[in-house]
């Protein structure tokens, strides 16, 4: 019962994030769906630019800005260019109509660093 309950409740906190944050979870989703990533990770770094271009209001969570970390098999054999064109191509609406600026780390699995490597 009590694992039902967390369970409910983290499915209801995961609804309540992507309508509160539309263009984060949008990202997320087309990102998985395109590159099937073994790792993704993004992070809105709209709040550094509150008042800049590109999110001129000031508000912190106008999700104009984000940082993406992605590892997929999908990039094997493609030149970083490349790379970022198949993303950028993935995510042409967003760019479009709200995301100012994106940054992109994009590696395959081999070119991820082995956690034994790291000590992790």
């Amino acid at each position: 019962m009590l694992r039902q309950v967390y369970t409910a409740m983290k499915h209801q906190k995961e609804v309540l994030e992507k309508l509160e944050k539309p263009i984060f979870a949008s990202i997320q989703r087309k990102l998985t769906e395109a590159f099937n990533p073994e790792s993704l990770e993004i992070i809105d770094e709209s709040s550094k630019h509150a008042g800049h271009a590109g999110n001129p209001s000031g508000d912190p969570s106008a999700e104009t800005h984000f940082r993406v970390k992605m590892v997929s098999d999908a990039f094997e054999g493609q030149p970083l260019v490349r790379r970022h064109r198949m993303v950028f191509q993935i995510l042409d609406e967003e760019m479009k109509t709200g995301v100012h600026a994106l940054s992109l780390k994009i590696n395959t699995t081999s070119e991820e660093p082995s956690k034994a490597s790291t000590g992790a």
